[in-house]
C-alpha cells in the first residue's frame, strides 16, 4: 500500500474515500489510501496555548455539523491568511469554506469563525500530492489574540535536520473505528532522514525537494484522518503542512509526509501580499 490521504470530512467525501481506496487495492499505487490509525502518543492541548492554528470546515455545515463542519486543519499565517493543504480545498468552492480559530472543542461555540473569499492552490498540485500547499484568504481579519504562526524558510535549514523536535497539530481521528477527536490534540515527533521516508515511499509519493517526514519511533506518534492541512512546528515556525502517512515497518514506525513549508516560502509569501 502506498502512502495514505488524510482528506476525511461529510458523507460526500467518505464516498471518494472509499473509491480510492477500492483504486489502491486494484494496484494504483499512486494513490493513496486512508490511514487505518490515529495519533498514537498525542495529547490534549488547546488553542490557547497554539493560537494560530484553525479549523477548515464546510460553512454550509458549520452550525449542523457535530463537530463545527471541520474536515482539515489549517494555520494562521496573517490576520486574514490561513496555510492548509491543497488536496483539502482543490475540489471545494470559497463560499463553502471557512475557518475557526480559537475553539478548542470543536462540539462548542467558542472562538471566532471566519468565512473564505478566495482560495489558492500551487498550480503545480499533483496526483501523488506533489506541491499540495493552498492559501485561504478570510473575509476579515481574526482578532489580534490568535497569533499567525512565521513560516519556516530556505534559511530554516536546521529545523529540517534529522533528530530535530517537532509538534503536530489537529482534530483527527482517534481510532480505527474513526471515532474523532472532538478536542485539539498535538503529539511530540522527531524529523527523519529523507533516504528514511524515500525507501519507505518508493512509488514516488516522497519528494525530498518538497517534503519532510516526521515520526515517534518508541511510541509511533503521527497525524491521523482529519488531520490535513494542520500544522508541524519546530523552532516557533510552521515548518510542515500534513500531507500524507507513509507505510511503515519494524524500525520506523508510520512516518507522517509534510509539505516543506521552506521551499514554498517565496510563493506562500505572495499570497500573504495580496
Amino acid at each position: 500500500m502506498t502512502g495514505r490521504h488524510l482528506h476525511a470530512g461529510p458523507p460526500a467525501r467518505t464516498a471518494r474515500l472509499l473509491c480510492l481506496m477500492a483504486l489502491v487495492a486494484l494496484g494504483f499505487a499512486a494513490l493513496p489510501a486512508p490511514p487505518a490509525h490515529a495519533i498514537v502518543g498525542g495529547q490534549q492541548t488547546s488553542t490557547a496555548q497554539a493560537p494560530w492554528i484553525v479549523a477548515v470546515n464546510l460553512w454550509r455545515q458549520t452550525d449542523t455539523y457535530p463537530r463545527s463542519g471541520q474536515f482539515c486543519g489549517g494555520t494562521l499565517a496573517t490576520p486574514t491568511k490561513v496555510v492548509t493543504a491543497a488536496h483539502c480545498v482543490v475540489d471545494e468552492a470559497p463560499t463553502d469554506l471557512g475557518a475557526v480559530a480559537g475553539r478548542t472543542d470543536l462540539r462548542g461555540h467558542a472562538g471566532v469563525l471566519r468565512k473564505v473569499t478566495k482560495v489558492w492552490i500551487h498550480p503545480r498540485f499533483g496526483r501523488h500530492l506533489e506541491n499540495d500547499v493552498a492559501v485561504l484568504t478570510l473575509d476579515r481579519p481574526m482578532p489580534a489574540k490568535y497569533t499567525p504562526l512565521p513560516l519556516a524558510t530556505a534559511a530554516d535549514s536546521g529545523l529540517y535536520r534529522p533528530g530535530t523536535g517537532a509538534r503536530v497539530y489537529g482534530w483527527g481521528v482517534l481510532d480505527d473505528e474513526d471515532h474523532p477527536a472532538n478536542v485539539l490534540r498535538a503529539a511530540h515527533l522527531r524529523v527523519l532522514p529523507d533516504r528514511t521516508c524515500q525507501l519507505l515511499n518508493p512509488w514516488g509519493d516522497f519528494h525530498p525537494w518538497m517534503h519532510t517526514c516526521a515520526n515517534d519511533r518508541v511510541t509511533g506518534a503521527h497525524h491521523a484522518e482529519g488531520d490535513s492541512g494542520g500544522p508541524l512546528v519546530a523552532g516557533g515556525k510552521l515548518i510542515g503542512i500534513v500531507s500524507h502517512l507513509s507505510p511503515d515497518n519494524a524500525s520506523t514506525p508510520t512516518p507522517g509526509v509534510y509539505t516543506q513549508v521552506s521551499a514554498f516560502s517565496r510563493e506562500i509569501a505572495d499570497q500573504l501580499r495580496q
